[in-house]
């Protein structure tokens, strides 16, 4: 394994436990701040070291990476231009949701790849274009059922927000698995 492969594992996997304890606190206190900014970077820094990985080999995966990255800054930013952005919370929550729910595929393809016992080939990406549409769709249900996430009743700004954001993850997902399909499937 390459370093920036150990940077790109080592990182994720801290994201991934800070990601899952933030979505279990209360938000917009200190510790969520705190935690939200040590997750960032772990998250950008393993993403970035996954896409410099990928320029020798690009595939499908690391463009979702590059998607991935561009969501997180674009949480910041929204927390950022609070005053601009009609339902600020909800675009907040919803592209914080998407780098989890990111990161959540790619552990379950490392966790898949080690179970099968390959890390590439088409027996490999069957299985992670399965675990791609598996907790893509199950992460929909839990992000949109999650009231920590969203808050109290859902105003018609928010639920906008919830449609888009459900639209761009199941046409994002889609689009990997389909071109992981077309490139990888002889």
């Amino acid at each position: 394994m390459s370093p920036l492969s150990i940077v790109h594992v080592l990182l994720g996997l801290v994201a991934v436990i800070m990601g899952c304890v933030i979505f279990a606190l209360p938000k917009a206190d200190s510790r969520h701040r705190v935690l939200g900014w040590l997750y960032l970077g772990c998250a950008l820094t393993g993403l970035t070291a996954i896409i410099v990985r990928g320029l020798s080999d690009p595939s499908p995966f690391h463009g979702y990476a590059v998607v991935i990255m561009a969501g997180l800054i674009a949480a910041v930013l929204v927390s950022r231009f609070r005053s601009r952005v009609p339902a600020w919370r909800s675009w907040h929550g919803a592209l914080m949701s998407f780098s989890m729910l990111g990161a959540a595929v790619a552990v379950g393809g490392v966790i898949g790849g080690l179970v099968l016992g390959v890390g590439k080939g088409p027996a490999y990406y069957r299985m992670f274009n399965a675990v791609i549409v598996c907790f893509s769709m199950t992460g929909l249900w839990i992000i949109n059922a999650r009231p920590v996430l969203w808050g109290g009743a859902i105003k018609p700004r928010e639920r906008r927000v919830r449609v888009w954001f459900s639209g761009v993850v199941v046409t994002i997902s889609g689009a990997l698995v389909l071109a992981q399909w077309i490139l990888f499937s002889n």
